[in-house]
Formats: C-alpha cells, sequence, structure tokens
C-alpha cells in the first residue's frame, strides 16, 4: 500500500504539471504531440532513456489524459534502464551509449506494432481530438500574485485538500517515511517536481483548481491509478513471494524473451 501510494502520488503530480502546462498554452502543445504519433513514439523513447523513473512516470501521466498512445508507453518502458542507466554511464559509457540506442529502436518498434494489434492505427486522425477540458469563452489567468491572498482567504475545500495532501507528501520525503531509504536524486526529483506541484495548487484560480485540477484529476483519474498500482502490485508480490517467479525468469532468460 506505501508503494502504491508512492507511485499514484508521483503521477498524480505529474498529471497535474500537465494539465497546468496544457491550460496555459490552451492546449497547442497537447495537440501537437497528439496529431504526430510517430513523433510520440520518439518522445516517448528520449523520455525513456532519461536515468531513473521521471521520464516513465510523464509518459505515463500523458497517456492517463489521453495525449499518446498506448504504444507510446511501451516504447518509454522499453527505453528506460531506470537508476541503472547512472551506473553504466559511469563505468560503461561507450557500451551504455550502444545499448541506449538499441533500446530506443527496439521500443519504438515495439511501440509500433503493439498499437497496431491493438486496434489503434500510428497514424489515426482521431487523436487530434481535444482531450482536455479547455474553456475558450474563459482566459485563465494562472498567477496572479494580488488574488493569491484573496483566495486564500476564501480557501476551498479542494485547495485546502491538495495543498495538504502535497504538503503531507513532502514531510514524508524529508523524513524518508516514503522514497529511497537514504537521500539521493531520487528524493531530490520527488521533493522538486512536489514541490512545483504544492506552487501550482497555491497560486491558480479557484475555477483552474476546482475544474482541473480537482474534479478532472484527483477526483477522476487517481481513485484508477491508485486501485490499477496496488492490485499489481499484490499480483507480483504473490508471483514472486508465493510462486517464487523470480528464480524461474532468473533460470530461463531465453524462454522470457
Amino acid at each position: 500500500t506505501k508503494h502504491a501510494l508512492m507511485i499514484t502520488s508521483f503521477v498524480f503530480v505529474m498529471m497535474l504539471l500537465i494539465e497546468y502546462l496544457n491550460v496555459i498554452t490552451s492546449g497547442e502543445w497537447q495537440k501537437r504531440v497528439a496529431c504526430h504519433t510517430w513523433g510520440q513514439y520518439v518522445l516517448a523513447s528520449l523520455l525513456g532513456i532519461i536515468p531513473g523513473c521521471l521520464g516513465p512516470f510523464v509518459v505515463a501521466a500523458m497517456y492517463s489524459h489521453g495525449i499518446v498512445t498506448f504504444g507510446s508507453v511501451v516504447t518509454a518502458m522499453i527505453a528506460t534502464s531506470g537508476d541503472e542507466a547512472y551506473i553504466m554511464f559511469a563505468m560503461i559509457p561507450g557500451q551504455a551509449l550502444m545499448l541506449t540506442g538499441v533500446l530506443i529502436i527496439v521500443g519504438i518498434a515495439a511501440g509500433i506494432l503493439t498499437d497496431v494489434f491493438t486496434g489503434r492505427s500510428f497514424a489515426a486522425p482521431d487523436r487530434c481530438d481535444q482531450k482536455f477540458e479547455i474553456h475558450a469563452q474563459e482566459h485563465c489567468e494562472c498567477f496572479s500574485p494580488g488574488k493569491i491572498i484573496r483566495q486564500w482567504k476564501t480557501c476551498s475545500s479542494a485547495r485546502g485538500i491538495l495543498t495538504f495532501t502535497l504538503m503531507f507528501f513532502i514531510l514524508a520525503l524529508l523524513s524518508g517515511e516514503v522514497g529511497p531509504s537514504q537521500w539521493d536524486w531520487i528524493s531530490i526529483t520527488f521533493l522538486t517536481v512536489t514541490s512545483v506541484a504544492l506552487f501550482i495548487v497555491a497560486t491558480v484560480p479557484d475555477h483552474f483548481l476546482e475544474e482541473h485540477l480537482w474534479e478532472h484529476i484527483a477526483k477522476k483519474h487517481v481513485p484508477h491509478i491508485f486501485l490499477w498500482t496496488l492490485g499489481a502490485m499484490i499480483v507480483m508480490h504473490l508471483l514472486t513471494e508465493q510462486l517464487h517467479l523470480e528464480s524461474v525468469i532468473r533460470e530461463n532468460n531465453w524462454i522470457v524473451l
């Protein structure tokens, strides 16, 4: 449950940042990404090769918003080497660079095949449709210093809950209750991204917070993400601890491939 909450919290933060970016650009960046599926595979692979887990989290958040295809998620997950990328580039930079190139090619090919087999054409024009809620008739002044104090004097329950949740997550990171047991770059990444999200929640106008962050993300997406993540972790726990699948995989690498 602890790991599921941590993963859900980070995906929520990334979705919040994407929502903020989409609104302040009036949805233009989302349209450009959604309309060029070939570009989605390339973008997903580039995000995937970023050392650590930030890139795959971004792609997962974009998929939750309907911006990229499921194949793009597959591309990112294949291209990523996770935390091990730091070690590989430090100890075997030449081989690591070559492996990264291979993973990009394999990831893009796997992403295309995934979309083909799942019935999602990688040239489908319907992905250009607007997926985010953009209220064209309203101008969102997402950062107005003169209104911040007034908004907090009449603080809504949504703003209070989101602020408390993000502050609690930051305190949990600082105390080591969530995230890595030792302070490292992962903790710094989590802290930086969550702090930016806290700033957004604390400063955006009530309409943006209520309609986009609370109704669209917190209430619509977060419960599903948490349940899917928790379910996946329970299944993996059963497979590795009860059925000892880990040893089977280790002894049959070619079958797994």
